[in-house]
């Protein structure tokens, strides 16, 4: 699908997230802008976060921003370290690609991604289409993640994905590490994110 098959409200939405992602500066900002994202990509949710990765396997979380996923749902998430086990964090350790999660739960089998995708799907996270981007410099990945109740994604979602998470990447990387306010990321441990 090329560009020039969206439509010109999709095509001002996509500008509308890419300059916000220019003018944003903190975690506040970047929420407004996964809520508008989520709009255009047919979502009922948004997030994303950074992960220190090591060898292919997540180490740690280091800042999360939360559009409007359940805070349920973040708190056992974080708390219970499904990050871990979650099969689309760690799909996107392995690959920068935008993913429709039906894709990766289909290889993702056994009995711990499990765990994860039945976690997801007790607060309505059943279906969803992620993007990830790794950093060597840093070792870190950055994953944008947007999900529903229903399989409502198509390759014309994953088309505008593929067009906004580089920016979106760069927002959140751009607003995590300069506002640096632990109070941003209650449920994280605060040493790893003032690094």
């Amino acid at each position: 699908m090329d560009s020039k098959d969206l439509s010109k409200e999709e095509l001002i939405g996509i500008l509308e997230v890419i300059e916000g992602t220019r003018n944003c500066v903190s975690p506040d900002d970047l929420k407004g802008i996964l809520i508008k994202a989520k709009e255009l990509v047919s979502a009922d949710r948004a997030i994303c976060g950074i992960a220190k990765v090591s060898e292919g396997e997540v180490k740690e979380m280091v800042s999360v921003v939360n559009g409007n996923y359940p805070m349920e749902w973040l708190s056992s998430y974080l708390s219970g370290k499904l990050y871990f086990v979650d099969p689309v964090v760690r799909f996107h350790t392995r690959c920068s690609l935008t993913q429709f999660w039906s894709d990766i739960f289909k290889v993702s089998t056994d009995r711990q991604s499990r765990l994860a995708i039945d976690h997801a799907a007790d607060f309505g996270l059943k279906y969803g289409l992620s993007s990830g981007i790794y950093a060597p410099e840093s070792d870190n990945v950055s994953i944008l993640a947007f999900a529903g109740d229903r399989d409502r994604f198509s390759a014309r979602h994953k088309k505008i994905m593929d067009i906004i998470s580089l920016h979106i990447n760069n927002a959140l990387v751009k607003s995590t590490y300069e506002f640096r306010s632990p109070a941003a990321f209650p449920a994280l441990d605060h040493k790893a994110f003032l690094r």
